[in-house]
């Protein structure tokens, strides 16, 4: 029996159906996934593999206990529970897509998970937020972006070269900022998705998501700063489908924001995150409710705004407006 036919899509079993339809169901089940998360199933996949082969276990069928063990390991490894929780998924994944019992999400297993997701934050190995890039910082990139640079050879940028890079720099840096948009998001659009306004708006199109897998897509707004940039990188004739800044990944748009950081002398982690970040704080600043902020960074609920912009809120809150008060100060 060949893999294809040992598929389970969605619950249902494809044996018995004749070649046409199981690659109608396969194409399918793999259509789930979008291309990112198979690349990070598949290498997740590999590893626990590697592991089971060292330690002279099964990893298909894998037993609860053996899936509970390595995610024990590679807590002890130093791997944060994000990572853990991509481990486990893409076990489920590839027991699913075998036909075989799914011991990822033994109650066992849960267990394990919840309690090494727990030890990492008393042990303060909780991940660490990407630095915000707030207005301020996306100013300091606007001032020295355009500055040749001079690269791990040795040799410095031409003045024309370090230009045209420095502009599609500011432009990433400040539409990621007003549109809200992951690091996938970015690297995907196309000219066809960016539509300038009479009153130098811009509006992008969003055609899929990390949370929108259904391809419904979103329309977002781009102040005339970051429009003007926009219109700064676009060349005359460019194809409709041609990507807007050049970048083919997020690991892409991730380094070219870090880099543009650390050009402009920001301190801290910055990433392709750092834009999301800088403008939930931004809005909660201005006085934006942490309900609007969801809504622009089409989170799915308000606790990642919450949690980014925690510092703003606390200046916003109660002790802060005693303090305000009792200063006799404006609130």
């Amino acid at each position: 029996m060949s893999k294809e036919t040992a598929i389970v899509a969605g619950g249902t079993d494809a044996r018995g159906l004749r070649e046409p339809h199981v690659r109608r169901v396969v194409d399918a089940a793999r259509a789930s996934h979008n291309a990112s998360t198979r690349r990070n199933y598949h290498a997740a996949w590999r590893r626990f593999q590697a592991w089971t082969d060292r330690e002279g276990l099964s990893a298909m069928p894998a037993a609860p206990g053996t899936v509970a063990a390595y995610l024990a390991w590679r807590a002890d490894e130093g791997l944060s529970p994000a990572s853990l929780r991509m481990d486990r998924a893409a076990i489920r994944h590839h027991h699913t897509e075998a036909g075989q019992p799914n011991p990822a999400d033994n109650e066992g297993v849960r267990r394990v998970l919840r309690g090494l997701t727990r030890r990492a934050a008393w042990e303060g190995r909780t991940p660490r937020q990407a630095a915000a890039l707030t207005e301020e910082g996306l100013a300091a990139i606007r001032a020295t972006a355009e500055l040749p640079r001079t690269g791990p050879r040795g040799q410095t940028e031409r003045v024309r070269t370090a230009r045209r890079r420095g502009r599609v720099d500011i432009a990433l840096a400040s539409v990621m900022r007003d549109a809200m948009l992951r690091r996938s998001e970015a690297a995907a659009l196309r000219w066809a998705d960016v539509e300038f306004r009479r009153d130098g708006s811009a509006r992008v199109t969003v055609r899929r998501s990390k949370r929108d897998q259904e391809g419904k897509g979103a329309t977002l707004y781009v102040g005339r700063a970051a429009a003007a940039d926009l219109q700064a990188i676009h060349r005359p004739g460019a194809p409709p489908e041609a990507r807007v800044f050049g970048l083919r990944s997020g690991r892409a748009v991730s380094n070219r924001i870090a880099l543009a950081a650390k050009a402009a002398g920001l301190v801290g982690r910055f990433s392709g995150h750092s834009p999301r970040v800088g403008m939930a704080r931004d809005l909660v600043a201005s006085g934006e409710g942490l309900a609007a902020v969801q809504v622009a960074g089409r989170w799915t609920s308000a606790q990642m705004p919450a949690h980014y912009a925690r510092g703003e809120l606390a200046s916003k809150g109660a002790v802060a407006r005693f303090h305000r008060e009792d200063w006799g100060q404006p609130g």
